[in-house]
């Protein structure tokens, strides 16, 4: 009965030691576990940039030089309603691009008449004398109008892949392919030889731009410069808030 009961005791202090290494086990790997995601919890949280973001003013600057004179608001410029700027945190980009111009008020501007039928005659200038759909279609190279608001618009959409690089304070974004139209601006086209047809148009496989970034420490908005979709200088700043 003794040797039964010392082998019950030792049996017995085995299990206990073999729940103990197991119990500190699973604790260790709980622990390295919760190291990983606040790891990445804090990653996320110091990276400023990654959010819905909309882009409220877009400005350019003659040859570069940003001084009041050399400024511009491209939104304003380019018939921008709106520009929608997608920074995801799995590393992706979307960005919706909507356009849209009023012809009536277009024509008129330059000391032109306008017929909701016949579209606009005896301009200024001679090439805006078109009917509505050609001057929305051919001028403008937009694929949506509206016969009772002579508003002509498209949207474009855009997809791609970002990076940055918080030491240098930069944005990489690679975007897919791009109709860029004979304004410089991304196109509701996607089909490469229909973008080639446009009388400026530039089908691009793939985009790809590095903006420096700054943020305000007040609004927490972000500053983007860089370029836009037509060169490689930086001449655009785009001023952003989270949405």
């Amino acid at each position: 009965m003794e040797i039964i009961s010392k082998l019950f005791k030792i049996r017995s202090l085995f299990l206990c030691s073999a729940i103990m290494f197991i119990a500190l086990l699973f604790s260790s790997c709980e622990e390295q576990i919760d190291e990983l995601w606040d790891a990445d919890g804090d990653s996320q949280a110091t990276n400023p940039i990654i959010g819905d973001w909309y882009a409220d003013s877009i400005k350019s600057y003659s040859s570069c030089v940003k001084t009041e004179d050399s400024t511009s608001n491209v939104v304003d410029d380019s018939y921008i309603d709106n520009y929608n700027l997608w920074l995801l945190s799995d590393g992706s980009l979307q960005l919706f691009f909507d356009q849209s111009v009023n012809l009536k008020y277009e024509c008129e501007d330059y000391y032109g008449t306008w017929s909701n039928s016949e579209g606009c005659s005896d301009s200024y200038y001679e090439y805006y004398d078109y009917t509505p759909i050609e001057f929305c279609n051919n001028y403008y190279e937009h694929n949506q109008y509206n016969i009772e608001t002579t508003e002509c618009s498209q949207s474009a959409a855009i997809t791609g892949t970002w990076t940055s690089n918080e030491t240098n304070s930069t944005v990489t974004v690679k975007m897919d392919s791009v109709c860029v139209n004979s304004f410089d601006n991304p196109s509701y086209i996607t089909d490469a030889d229909a973008c080639n047809s446009l009388e400026y148009g530039n089908f691009k496989s793939t985009i790809e731009r590095t903006f420096t970034y700054s943020i305000d420490n007040i609004s927490g908005n972000v500053n983007l410069e860089g370029s836009w979709f037509n060169t490689d200088s930086s001449c655009f700043s785009l001023y952003m808030s989270l949405q």
